[in-house]
């Protein structure tokens, strides 16, 4: 779960260089219809600078928080979450609640994000 409190909280603070390193590459992002797999850092680096203002711009976006995170499935070097989290504006209006599944894998001792499919724009 470790790692997705420092997902979260480093999207929160549009911190992109550590937010990507919560992931592990090649990384893949299934939502909006569409399927994103980044290979290498450098890409998600390069999508999530774009994606965090077009985010704010489009919406009003100021932070997420996690409604929850489950686990669903536990394997060796594998883990399958049920997760959900809540978009928000500054005023704490909501813009969105997307329920998501994320895949967390341990890679060179570490646990990284490998995969997430949401129901987030």
């Amino acid at each position: 779960m470790a790692v997705t409190e420092q997902f979260l909280a480093t999207f929160n603070a549009a911190d992109v260089p550590a937010h990507a390193a919560t992931l592990a590459y090649p990384h893949i992002r299934l939502a909006s219809g569409q399927v994103r797999i980044w290979q290498t850092i450098d890409e998600g680096l390069a999508a999530m600078e774009q994606a965090i203002p077009v985010l704010r711009a489009r919406t009003g976006w100021d932070h997420s928080e996690w409604d929850h995170r489950r686990v669903i499935h536990v394997g060796d070097g594998k883990v399958h979450l049920d997760v959900q989290f809540t978009r928000y504006r500054a005023d704490r209006s909501v813009i969105g609640v997307y329920p998501a599944v994320y895949v967390v894998v341990e890679q060179d001792g570490r646990w990284l994000i490998q995969c997430r499919s949401s129901f987030a724009p």
